[in-house]
């Protein structure tokens, strides 16, 4: 996981009340029409505007039983080799009942794939396998994808999580993700975007770990 340095916790407060100060001072109007322009772009911040009531018919049960699935998926102590085939199996058929659900109501099954990808790391030390765990991580990574490529703005979230995901890994688990970026069908803007926080995070990196520094520098570099 990637610290911030001591100068940017610092500055963080001040710069909060810098752009306080700034958006007080925009008009009604145009600071209404930012925050649409923001709400349509992220689904994520979409979803924050839901009011309960709004989620409390089919969807939020769904959602709610598969984060819990997930959530017991990963409560596990150890699987030893002789389990690993059946846990496996365990998350795939988890996966396809999220890919499932995402297909018939994509913003949330969005989230809870990310949901998952977020989830997935806590039992990396628990599985006694060599491929298995790792073969899983790129399919979800691949789902997670094509299926954020359906709900305006989330594919570029999901792509910078995964890339997240990846450069948090000391497992080898999503291995793959660079190579699922560049091969993915993704907009020219979304691949600047996603470029430019790999050029970030491969100069953050830089002192800590080189060799992802330089496979991020390279990714920055093939995304454009």
């Amino acid at each position: 996981m990637t610290r911030k340095h001591d100068g940017g916790a610092e500055r963080e407060p001040a710069l909060k009340v810098e752009i306080r100060a700034r958006l007080a001072s925009w008009p009604r109007e145009r600071l209404l029409d930012f925050a649409v322009e923001r709400f349509l772009a992220d689904p994520t911040l979409r979803h924050s505007l839901a009011r309960p009531e709004e989620l409390s018919g089919a969807e939020a049960t769904l959602s709610r039983e598969l984060r819990q699935a997930i959530d017991g998926a990963m409560r596990v102590r150890y699987v030893d080799w002789r389990e690993v085939p059946g846990y496996i199996g365990r998350l795939e058929r988890l996966l396809g009942d999220v890919r499932s659900f995402a297909e018939g109501y994509p913003e949330e099954g969005v989230l809870v794939l990310r949901y998952f990808v977020k989830s997935i790391p806590r039992v990396f030390d628990s599985i006694a396998d060599e491929d298995e765990l790792t073969l899983f991580c790129r399919e979800l990574a691949e789902v997670s994808l094509a299926l954020a490529a359906k709900v305006a703005g989330a594919v570029r979230e999901v792509a910078e999580e995964l890339l997240g995901a990846w450069l948090a890994d000391d497992y080898g688990r999503f291995a793959k993700v660079p190579e699922l970026l560049v091969e993915a069908e993704l907009s020219g803007d979304v691949r600047r975007e996603v470029a430019a926080t790999a050029k970030a995070l491969a100069i953050q990196v830089a002192r800590t770990n080189r060799h992802k520094s330089q496979e991020l520098g390279s990714l920055a570099a093939r995304l454009r």
